[in-house]
């Protein structure tokens, strides 16, 4: 059993044909078939079910594939490692993170990687962070930045910032003459939500629920920039993270309103495989995250 045979199973694995892993690997298909035959004659079992022109998995190539995918990553964070003793800090690097963290946390820290680390090829991908902590642990990206949640045993979790949230209405709202807002007060009112499957959503509904209540939900929208829209359009108020809505509250285009018994927040941080190497690029975006957490909400 050797490199190119477990790289070669591999990717037959990914595309489920031969001849287009033979063609992405730039060989020929008899040389790739060869090679499947070999390790399935080393190990004793068939890897693959042949039908029509698929192959597919069978249960030994299953159970193969997952060590495979371990072994080949290490090959790679070896080859990483020892480039990374001497060079300097270049490579790619694969951020996950949703719209909100890349619109009102990330661009300094962006900034500042690229400023200190121009040879790192930096890219972004933005998705929910409960999407993001699904890629981060099928290693599709190196690091998530993403709104903290419970997650598996394997995967590393930190804490960066605090992001306290508040109820934000339209200008004009009935709440904004009242003495004091509470809970109670708010569900009189329609809401404008994220999405149920989200660890915002989660938070929002169990703070309301201590008090034995539910939200007055008039719409569930996926992201946050949309719901300050709504709600400047007079569809709505919500419970929004404070820096979202800094710049609007300023100008008087919203108004931020104290809730008097009860509190919403939310952990900001960065996930991470818990076996797998950082390469240099991710060492030091690691860094430098952890200084814009300092003392920041």
């Amino acid at each position: 059993m050797d490199f190119y045979q477990l790289a070669y199973f591999r990717k037959v694995a990914e595309t489920s044909s031969l001849s287009r892993a033979a063609a992405e690997l730039h060989i020929t298909q008899p040389a790739v078939s060869k090679q499947i035959r070999s390790l399935e004659d080393e190990l004793g079992e068939r890897l693959f079910d042949r039908i029509g022109k698929k192959v597919f998995l069978t249960r030994a190539g299953e159970v193969l594939l997952t060590h495979v995918d371990r072994i080949l990553r290490s090959v790679d964070e070896a080859k990483t490692a020892v480039r990374d003793l001497s060079a300097e800090c270049s490579g790619e690097l694969v951020i996950g993170t949703s719209d909100h963290i890349s619109i009102h946390r990330l661009p300094d820290v962006l900034k500042a990687c690229i400023t200190a680390f121009p040879k790192i090829d930096l890219k972004l991908r933005c998705h929910r962070s409960e999407t993001i902590l699904e890629l981060v642990a099928k290693n599709q990206v190196d690091l998530g930045v993403i709104t903290l949640q419970k997650t598996p045993p394997n995967i590393t979790s930190r804490v960066i910032w605090k992001d306290p949230m508040s109820l934000v209405v339209p200008v004009g709202h009935p709440l904004t003459s009242a003495k004091r807002v509470r809970l109670k007060d708010i569900v009189q009112h329609g809401m404008i939500l994220t999405e149920h499957a989200t660890e915002t959503r989660k938070m929002v509904d169990d703070v309301f629920a201590a008090q034995g209540l539910t939200p007055n939900v008039a719409m569930e929208v996926a992201y946050i920039e949309t719901i300050k829209s709504l709600v400047r359009t007079g569809l709505g108020i919500a419970i929004l993270p404070d820096r979202a809505v800094d710049a609007e509250v300023k100008s008087g285009a919203l108004m931020r309103l104290r809730i008097t018994d009860a509190a919403f927040a939310r952990n900001l941080g960065v996930v991470y495989l818990k076996d797998k190497f950082l390469s240099r690029p991710a060492v030091e975006f690691l860094a430098l995250l952890e200084k814009a957490g300092v003392g920041v909400q």
